[in-house]
């Protein structure tokens, strides 16, 4: 057991979060940790820079991207190692969700560093209260695979889950990933938000049966909250549905409550039914 409190280490990493288009959606603290943070390495400089023109704060910059080298991780323990606080920081939103710094940051928690994250703005969250799809719970999943037929895997993977489902996407690729969705899934309900926080921003609200009618020039980042998958009470295939929860290595038993608890009915009589269709 490792408990960060306990830590000896001086040097430490912030996780800053900055914003994902309106460049007011900054906290207070951030804005405060990127003055006085020992050194400060961002996705892109040119982007960080705006930001930092924006609130007239003058600073060395240097880059930390999914293309760096093992050196620059390697350069960047070693200011730990000396004691330094090191700020992190994305061209938008928190890092790591879909960001860079994840590497950095398991080898430095590893080796005995504290990770300090400054909360903000993040895209996933503010797409899925946008939405108003359930949110309790919900998948934050991320990018799918750009490979149509690795997507495609992945969506089935995706496709038994019950509660809403977050992606992101580019406006490249946002058609395919649509008609590959309705194809995996089914008709589902869908809220596609683009521009968030900026002058444009927008949600689009349909079921996916409908992802040909979406305009073909749709431009800006894109955040998809797609429903889950519903069971139906007065139609539901009790045998299907349990051997899709045992999967997850619960006992018949525990199966039997937890369907229970999504449909109203009995676990003694999802118990029976089941043990009756299986000996078939």
């Amino acid at each position: 057991m490792i408990r960060s409190s306990e830590l000896t280490k001086t040097g430490c990493i912030y996780l800053i979060s900055s914003p994902i288009g309106n460049l007011n959606d900054i906290t207070f603290r951030a804005l405060d940790i990127i003055k006085n943070v020992d050194y400060l390495f961002c996705e892109d400089t040119r982007v960080t820079s705006k930001l930092l023109k924006h609130y007239d704060i003058e600073r060395a910059l240097d880059s930390y991207h999914d293309f760096s080298s093992k050196e620059k991780e390697d350069y960047i323990l070693d200011l730990l190692e000396k004691g330094h606080s090191v700020g992190i920081i994305s061209d938008s939103g928190t890092p790591i969700i879909s960001d860079p710094g994840y590497e950095v940051v398991s080898r430095a928690k590893s080796e005995g560093f504290r990770i300090i994250p400054i909360p903000g703005p993040s895209a996933s969250i503010a797409a899925v209260t946008m939405s108003a799809l359930p949110i309790k719970p919900y998948l934050f999943y991320g990018f799918l695979d750009h490979k149509a037929s690795k997507k495609r895997k992945e969506l089935e993977n995706l496709k038994s889950y019950e509660f809403t489902i977050c992606i992101y996407e580019s406006p490249q690729r946002i058609h395919e990933t649509l008609r590959i969705m309705y194809e995996v899934f089914g008709n589902r309900k869908v809220s596609l938000l683009r521009e968030i926080t900026k002058l444009y921003e927008e949600s689009i609200d349909f079921y996916l049966e409908e992802y040909s009618s979406l305009p073909q020039d749709l431009k800006g980042e894109m955040v998809i909250v797609c429903e889950g998958r519903k069971i139906e009470k007065n139609n539901i295939d009790l045998f299907s549905e349990m051997n899709i929860i045992l999967k997850d290595g619960l006992s018949l038993k525990e199966a039997s409550k937890m369907l229970a608890s999504k449909t109203g009915l009995k676990a003694s009589d999802i118990y029976n039914e089941y043990l009756r269709r299986k000996d078939k």
